[in-house]
């Protein structure tokens, strides 16, 4: 399996054995999610549906990205950690939405959140299928 850092770009490989022992992880810790380090020192939050091949359940709503790049933040807000990245014109599953009446954000896997419109700014558009 194979991991792009949001950072970097750099891929990083992970083995039959590290993605045994990521599992275990996330099974010991009851997540879904797990953090795959890199050489750059951030880290790439990857879903266990990733990991295991395991397609996600399909909610019927997706986002496409309208800006150059977007931050995939670990909640629905702007001072916490940054665990991922999208760029333009990707399109993720949206499994639920949040507001505060000015931004809006998507949860596009667990423990990963992406703005849908910041600061009055549309970063993505919500797509229904």
């Amino acid at each position: 399996m194979e991991v792009t850092c949001w950072s970097c770009k750099t891929v990083n490989k992970l083995d039959e054995a590290a993605v045994a022992a990521a599992v275990a992880k996330m099974d010991a810790a009851n997540l879904n999610f797990y953090d795959v380090a890199c050489q750059c020192g951030k880290v790439n939050r990857t879903s266990r549906a990733a990991l295991t091949g395991l397609a996600p359940a399909a909610t019927g709503t997706k986002a496409k990205v309208s800006t150059r790049s977007l931050r995939v933040r670990e909640d629905h807000n702007t001072s916490c950690d940054v665990v991922a990245g999208l760029v333009f014109d990707q399109v993720v599953d949206v499994y639920e939405t949040w507001t505060d009446g000015k931004n809006t954000w998507a949860r596009i896997g667990e423990g990963t959140w992406a703005a849908v419109e910041y600061n009055g700014d549309k970063l993505m558009e919500i797509i229904k299928e």
